[in-house]
């Protein structure tokens, strides 16, 4: 028998009122919600009380938001409040003490451990509308979905077609569509447009192949996205959607930068899309600090290049090699 039971499957089950008052006044089964029971003794774990919501609440009605990403596998939080969806259409008055309820004109529903949940895609993108969030915690959510195959790029934008008020709509288009394109070379653009030319910093070569003879040790000439030649600064966009199969081999590539007397600046996604200025700043600093003369250009009134103090010192120079 389930650990979770209503009453109805009980009486289905053979089981009559009498017998399960008995199960309950003797201890072997407790009451979890009105007309749902645990069907043995102890606390029941957090994923039994959110399948016991769900029941209680009745039929359409699933586990969403962060309830829904814990059962997707994609966090390892269990929100001591749990968060259901129901249909629109749905009239039900019950209140179910540490249950939230929401009504959706849409729900697209799958099951997780015997739960009904809202899909995996749905799940991310009701989760990237909460407020508050920062646009490097959606990539990393993003990451982490279709990393683990919970779903696909392909998924998500489908899903996102359902969503035209989203919060953060234009900015998950974008990064969906990219991703679609190849994410890495995307943002190596974005770089350029966002970073490098609104604030007059010098233009660097792209995709500049790695010297050394680790340099071609896989069988293909290795490169650095951005080199600034003269004064040894490297600037790489980690733009992959899921980067962590590569974070020790760039650490390698950083470890051989500095080796030959240069300076390795690594940079995401999330910062050439949300922080452009920003980075913008710590690149021209790593360039004047190795002999640039110049002096970056605010792109607007609130720009960070124009409000960093740093900026306005004379250049240094770091020895180099």
């Amino acid at each position: 028998m389930k650990d979770v039971i209503t009453r109805s499957q009980a009486l289905a089950a053979g089981i009559t009122h009498s017998a399960q008052r008995h199960r309950l006044r003797t201890g072997r089964w407790q009451v979890v919600f009105r007309g749902v029971y645990l069907t043995r003794s102890g606390s029941p774990s957090w994923r039994q009380r959110l399948e016991a919501a769900t029941l209680a609440r009745g039929a359409g009605t699933v586990a969403s938001l962060d309830c829904a990403l814990n059962l997707w596998g994609l966090t390892d939080r269990e929100p001591p409040v749990l968060t259901l969806a129901e249909p629109a259409t749905t009239r039900r008055s019950a209140h179910l003490p540490g249950v939230r309820v929401r009504r959706r004109a849409r729900l697209s529903v799958a099951r997780r451990y015997g739960i009904p949940v809202t899909s995996a895609a749905q799940t991310i993108l009701d989760v990237l509308a909460l407020p508050g969030r920062r646009l490097d915690d959606d990539i990393a959510l993003i990451t982490r979905a279709v990393s683990r195959r919970r779903v696909s790029v392909e998924a998500l934008r489908a899903e996102l077609r359902h969503h035209p008020r989203h919060p953060r709509r234009a900015a998950l288009e974008e990064i969906l569509a990219a991703a679609a394109e190849g994410l890495g070379s995307v943002a190596e653009v974005r770089y350029v447009e966002r970073v490098e030319r609104p604030h007059g910093l010098p233009t660097m070569a792209r995709q500049v192949p790695m010297d050394g003879p680790e340099a071609t040790a896989d069988g293909r000439t290795r490169r650095m996205d951005f080199k600034d030649e003269a004064r040894g600064v490297v600037v790489e966009i980690d733009g992959e959607l899921y980067h962590r199969y590569r974070q020790a081999q760039d650490r390698g590539r950083d470890r051989e930068t500095v080796g030959r007397g240069e300076v390795t600046l690594r940079a995401g996604w999330a910062e050439v899309a949300e922080t452009p200025c920003e980075l913008a700043v710590d690149v021209a600093l790593a360039l004047r600090a190795r002999g640039w003369t110049g002096r970056p250009t605010p792109c607007g009134p609130t720009c960070a290049v124009g409000r960093d103090v740093r900026l306005r010192r004379p250049p240094g120079r770091l020895p180099q090699g």
